[in-house]
């Protein structure tokens, strides 16, 4: 993200040139994650904690989709060790929307 496209005209008064740029590369990052994450509603507005959500959640459906695929069952691998923070494949994760009432 060496470009700052989002970054256009002069910062607000008291605001760092850095900081408004980093700014901007968080928000070309969310809009990124909202173009690949094919869960998220293309129509609707949704919050960056909302996006993450979406994003995690589909991290998930991914491993384990990786994980059920059958050429991968033939090789008749151990099941990979879980990491720190991550659920086992039949826990469910709570949803934040219940956060998101505004």
């Amino acid at each position: 993200l060496a470009e700052h496209s989002g970054c256009k005209g002069s910062p607000p008064s008291g605001e760092e040139p850095a900081a408004l740029c980093l700014q901007c590369d968080m928000n070309d990052c969310y809009s990124r994650l909202r173009k690949l994450v094919p869960t998220i509603p293309p129509n609707k507005r949704v919050s960056k904690v909302e996006i993450l959500q979406h994003v995690i959640d589909y991290i998930l459906d991914l491993q384990l989709a990786l994980e059920t695929h059958p050429a991968l069952l033939r090789q008749q691998q151990p099941p990979p060790a879980l990491h720190p923070g991550s659920c086992p494949a039949g826990t469910p994760r709570t949803p934040l929307t219940a956060l998101n009432t505004d």
